[in-house]
């Protein structure tokens, strides 16, 4: 079903993509980048062949991309400066936490941890700004209200799935799998929520 929601929201982005604003094309990549990802990992697990490698690498993507949605849509100044330059820090912390600590060969459960932690805290930027400086009259049909709330409440969830996942794996798969499930109805959340944000934009203005 994952799949099945991230192609409806590529299929959505291709055909409004000139109606788009800048932070709904970027997150129409982000979800056509994760895709194919996913689809790579998918094939190999079906091969046999461990995959864990594949998410160290789509991990800092999306966090890039994701991070540069909200560099797009906060205006603060200062707050834009330490957003954008979280990337670069973020990248060196899990280049270091991949060399020594969680080798590809592991979950990359760190990195998801602080991506997860990160994100939770420009989504509550994004809040404070909304509610302090309103833009926006009706916030249920502003797409980036749903973007921001999907990404709050799938890092929130996930930031406790994923601390567990690597312990889970090294203790017993039939847990992991249990523990697993957890994520992929933070993941079904979270599609649905940009789907809804995809839908309510309209010709790359605030509604």
């Amino acid at each position: 079903m994952n799949f099945g929601l991230l192609l409806l929201y590529i299929i959505l982005w291709v055909i409004k993509y000139r109606y788009l604003r800048i932070q709904l094309k970027i997150l129409g990549l982000a979800l056509l980048i994760t895709c194919l990802f996913e689809a790579y990992a998918a094939y190999l697990m079906f091969q046999g062949t461990r995959n864990l490698y594949v998410f160290h690498i789509l991990t800092p993507v999306q966090y890039i991309l994701y991070t540069y949605i909200f560099y797009k849509t906060i205006s603060d100044g200062i707050l834009r400066k330490i957003i954008l330059s979280s990337i670069p820090l973020y990248l060196f912390t899990i280049l270091l936490i991949t060399l020594y600590i969680q080798k590809t060969s592991e979950f990359n459960s760190y990195a998801l941890l602080i991506k997860n932690v990160l994100i939770a805290c420009w989504s509550i930027l994004y809040y404070r700004e909304a509610f302090t400086k309103p833009k926006v009259f009706k916030l249920e049909i502003e797409p980036l209200f749903w973007i921001s709330t999907g990404l709050l409440f799938y890092s929130l969830g996930s930031f406790f799935v994923d601390g567990l996942m690597n312990y889970m794996i090294n203790q017993s798969y039939g847990l992991a799998n249990k523990v697993y499930y957890i994520s992929l109805f933070l993941g079904y959340s979270l599609y649905v929520t940009f789907i809804i944000a995809v839908i309510y934009e309209k010709d790359g203005k605030l509604t």
